[in-house]
């Protein structure tokens, strides 16, 4: 039985313009099992953005195809990619998108109340072990101007695991952070992998991130190619 979690094959993305057609990226192959710990670098506008996007279902691409869990991804359907994003997915971004009416931990918990599948007792148990996790049991009570930038961003970590997803996708975490601060979330990166076991993927400028990963990867105008 196959262990792969997220696989492209031939996968495509062309945006026209009236002017010219720009070719985004250009046939994408690529596997990643349960569990590996995937960085992905690139210059600005080579993709790597892009093929985020696609990966976490919130692009589509103009040709090819996407499988989870070796089951094809029906991109006309909305219903199930919303599925697969509540339940399979779990999103970090550059910028933490906390919302600041929100304690840390009502924001942690607020996709799973969303996903309205759990028990709110159980939902509130799972965060507060999460919050724990990421080193921040003692500011669950604490919203979002309250905290710094690191413990912001790992309250944005803290919330993508809330629903258990299998993967973990991740735009730039540290981009907006200093070396110290960085440091943090990416050995923090490292330690959910290797004690989760879940997947993660992980787009950044980051050398030192991009060296943490099991496998890594450059997209250089528009094609995958990995570093040996």
């Amino acid at each position: 039985m196959s262990n792969k979690i997220i696989e492209l094959k031939n996968v495509n993305k062309i945006y026209k313009t009236k002017a010219e057609e720009i070719h985004i990226l250009k046939n994408i192959n690529l596997s990643f099992s349960k569990g590996n710990f995937v960085s992905i670098q690139g210059k600005s506008g080579s993709g790597k953005t892009t093929l985020l996007n696609i990966l976490g279902l919130l692009d589509v691409p103009t040709n090819g195809d996407m499988f989870i869990d070796e089951k094809k991804i029906n991109y006309k359907n909305e219903k199930i990619k919303n599925r697969i994003r509540n339940e399979k997915i779990g999103f970090v971004f550059q910028f933490h998108y906390l919302l600041n009416e929100f304690t840390a931990l009502e924001n942690v918990m607020m996709p799973a109340l969303i996903n309205k599948n759990f028990d709110k007792k159980e939902v509130k148990e799972r965060a507060l072990e999460l919050l724990d996790l990421v080193g921040l049991s003692e500011r669950v009570k604490h919203k979002p101007l309250e905290l710094s930038g690191g413990e912001k961003q790992r309250v944005a970590i803290a919330r993508s695991m809330i629903n258990n997803p299998e993967i973990i996708l991740a735009d730039e975490p540290t981009g907006n952070l200093d070396t110290e601060t960085s440091l943090v979330i990416n050995n923090l990166f490292k330690k959910i992998n290797e004690e989760k076991k879940q997947s993660i993927i992980i787009v950044t400028h980051s050398l030192e991130l991009a060296n943490l990963a099991e496998y890594k990867y450059k997209i250089e105008k528009g094609e995958f190619n990995k570093v040996l």
